[in-house]
């Protein structure tokens, strides 16, 4: 059945190719991702040099820069145990990854068709593979199998969206998921579904969440982003289609009574930078990129990939993006870890128990429309005491969450070492 069914998947994967490549031609949003370094989406490598290495090949797969940071202590931990291949789905990422220097050799992943995932497997030659988070590709499951390669997921989660999008086909799924030795899950939640695709309870263990983990040496200031210390700054990041709108009115009403008020705004994809300009041009408000070095409007947008950490870091307060509209939300840790009150829609499904926690802490609060986006913020504003209380608490929920690096780390070497 297994044979039938990745032949399937392969068949529809190259018919529809036609189609994705038309798309990725006339959009903005995947072109520069896509066509960055294509080479090694056909598993073309330069510089890896497996042949010559006495070690073990650990290869490594996650999707982007915030999965990247999430594993750099497993990267310290088996750099010198392994010769670790680094794979990433995003440009960001592997630019990241590269400059972390952190592994032997980081490229993007192969495209998920058989031959060119064989040929990487071929090349690549790995011992083991682990997979960070969702990053489920059939191909790469089944060959890495065929090959009696041990497979283990890390922070393994499945959202409530994507549950129910797997579940329309579990009879695919769950013939590749039961392909995978261990699955270190994020959560109970996340252990029950995939559990749900016939997996044995003996091959999930639960670690929480390892992006509580990251551990914070440089904190930038204020003064390096030009912001006076008498600011306040507000910053919504990772915000998608349907949210600039009530980023923008928030922060006119507040600009109306609070003259030093900053916003820095990312959207999720920076492709959508030309439609925050043209909305806040429609406004009539004057904005600065943050590219051009230098801040003279109180409203900044974030044109640039890798910086938006930075930001959280010099923030009062912090909006998760993807929350008022039905995208799931984005990660919250980050800027809870820097000791900043978080405020967020009611849409936090892919980070539910993170937001649950938050919350639980009142280090976070939901916001429900835009009237009370400005009213929270303004309190915060007017009441210091409140604003630097809220933050700890952030901080706190956070601390009260460690420890599922160190556990994972100790799952992934107990298993190699049976």
């Amino acid at each position: 059945m297994i044979r039938f069914l990745i032949t399937t998947y392969n068949v529809l994967f190259v018919l529809f190719s036609p189609f994705a490549v038309f798309t990725i031609i006339f959009s903005n949003k995947y072109r520069n991702d896509v066509l960055y370094r294509l080479s090694e989406r056909f598993a073309i490598y330069k510089g890896l040099n497996i042949n010559n290495c006495l070690k073990k090949t650990l290869w490594i797969h996650c999707a982007s820069l915030g999965e990247v940071r999430s594993i750099e202590p497993i990267l310290d931990n088996f750099k010198d145990k392994y010769y670790i291949v680094l794979t990433l789905v995003t440009k960001s990422g592997r630019e990241y990854a590269k400059k972390l220097k952190k592994a032997n050799f980081v490229a993007l992943l192969p495209l998920d068709i058989y031959p060119i995932m064989y040929r990487a497997f071929s090349i690549i030659k790995p011992d083991v593979l682990v997979i960070v988070e969702t990053e489920f590709w059939p191909n790469m499951l089944y060959i890495a199998s065929n090959k009696r390669i041990k497979i283990i997921i890390i922070n393994g989660r499945i959202s409530a969206q994507s549950f129910k999008l797997y579940k329309n086909f579990k009879f695919f799924w769950s013939k590749f998921l039961k392909l995978i030795d261990l699955f270190i899950a994020k959560s109970r939640e996340d252990a029950n579904r995939f559990i749900f695709f016939g997996n044995k309870s003996s091959k999930i263990v639960i670690s929480g969440n390892i992006k509580y983990d990251k551990n914070i040496t440089v904190i930038p200031k204020r003064e390096d982003l030009f912001s006076k210390k008498e600011d306040f700054i507000f910053t919504a990041g990772s915000i998608r289609s349907g949210e600039e709108k009530i980023i923008i009115d928030a922060y006119s009403e507040i600009n109306l009574v609070f003259s030093n008020i900053k916003f820095f705004v990312a959207p999720r994809h920076i492709s959508k930078i030309n439609k925050l300009i043209k909305n806040l041009k429609n406004k009539d408000i004057e904005y600065s990129l943050f590219s051009e070095g230098f801040y003279n409007a109180s409203f900044v947008l974030i044109d640039i990939f890798g910086k938006l950490q930075d930001i959280y870091a010099i923030s009062d307060v912090c909006y998760i993006g993807g929350s008022f509209v039905n995208k799931g939300g984005h990660n919250p840790i980050e800027p809870a870890a820097y000791s900043k009150p978080i405020l967020f829609g009611k849409n936090m499904d892919n980070f539910k128990i993170e937001s649950e926690i938050l919350i639980k802490y009142g280090g976070a609060f939901v916001v429900h429309s835009l009237d009370d986006l400005v009213y929270k913020i303004k309190k915060f504003i007017y009441n210091k005491k409140f604003l630097n209380d809220t933050g700890l608490k952030a901080l706190k929920a956070v601390e009260s969450q460690k420890g599922a690096i160190f556990f994972t780390i100790k799952q992934i070497e107990n298993f190699l070492n049976v």
